[in-house]
């Protein structure tokens, strides 16, 4: 694999070809439910072994029976030791994990802008958000780091066998998302891991890519929640076309730092679609401060080489 280069957007209308998937190992995080469980539906339809990580014990073990070749672990993202068990129990399939997929998250009410009134006290918000999108995305990823590395080495080579890891922001990735900050920064925090990785990642023969999904009716939010947006007159993006984003990107094996959003199908015949917003080709001046910072710890000499 070679290293990042600023490409052309991705062509997203055309088929997927699984079949350089199938008998390859992925975990898929918060994969019992929505998005997650598209996913996990996805990745069993092209032949891949699927471990599957969440909290609903019941969902992700039934799921993991009705697909066959998949194993369920009941996993909190936010503890350490739950995603150990998880990629310990990814590796037990073939010896190896090839794709990750850091998908859990949850987006309950926020509450920074709740004013306590005149009188009052403002009182500590609950910030689990960030415990489960954002330190739960680092533990997937120090993780993912490892089991690369420790398959493929550190130095590049024809003999690495292709390895990705698929962080999942949102629309609140890159848009103007108002009254509740807490959510849209863990989201912008999956193209901060993309952007810092994707330079260094091809070292271990590795590649990193964002998902961003739209509104999408599952249940990390409530009906009523969903009713409003139906109701302003906006189309929602739809589950199975998340999981042809995922293959798209897993079996594409010179995508790297990309971010791919799933969007309506008004936006996109396929339902997801390459915005081109990673990358600063047409800025010069946005190319040469690029180029200063990565003066700073050049790729191949720096986190991983050490």
């Amino acid at each position: 694999m070679e290293g990042y280069k600023c490409s052309a957007p991705v062509d997203c209308r055309n088929e997927v070809d699984t079949s350089n998937l199938k008998g390859k190992t992925a975990i898929v995080t918060g994969g019992a439910n929505g998005i997650g469980l598209a996913y996990v539906k996805a990745l069993a339809s092209a032949g891949m072994n699927v471990c599957i990580g969440d909290m609903d014990v019941e969902g992700g073990t039934k799921l993991a029976t009705e697909i066959g070749h998949a194993k369920f672990v009941k996993c909190d993202v936010s503890k350490w030791e739950d995603q150990l068990r998880l990629f310990k129990t990814a590796a037990s399939f073939t010896g190896k994990v090839d794709y990750v997929v850091a998908n859990a998250g949850i987006c309950p009410q926020d509450e920074i802008f709740q004013f306590a009134g005149n009188d009052a006290q403002p009182t500590e918000p609950n910030l689990k958000t960030i415990d489960v999108n954002l330190k739960g995305a680092l533990y997937t990823t120090k993780l993912a780091t490892h089991y690369f590395i420790k398959q493929n080495g550190q130095s590049p080579s024809p003999s690495q066998e292709d390895t990705c890891l698929v962080l999942i922001g949102s629309g609140a990735a890159f848009l103007d998302c108002l009254r509740g900050p807490v959510y849209p920064s863990t989201k912008w925090a999956m193209r901060g891991i993309m952007h810092t990785l994707r330079r260094t990642a091809f070292y271990y023969g590795s590649r990193v890519n964002v998902i961003s999904p739209w509104y999408v009716r599952t249940n990390i939010l409530s009906p009523e929640a969903f009713n409003k947006v139906s109701a302003s007159g906006v189309d929602f993006a739809e589950t199975e076309d998340a999981g042809r984003c995922l293959l798209r990107i897993l079996s594409d094996k010179s995508m790297n730092g990309k971010s791919l959003f799933l969007s309506p199908r008004k936006w996109a015949p396929n339902g997801y679609l390459d915005l081109d917003i990673d990358d600063y080709a047409g800025n010069e001046l946005l190319q040469e401060i690029q180029w200063d910072q990565i003066k700073t710890d050049p790729p191949g000499k720096g986190l991983f080489l050490e």
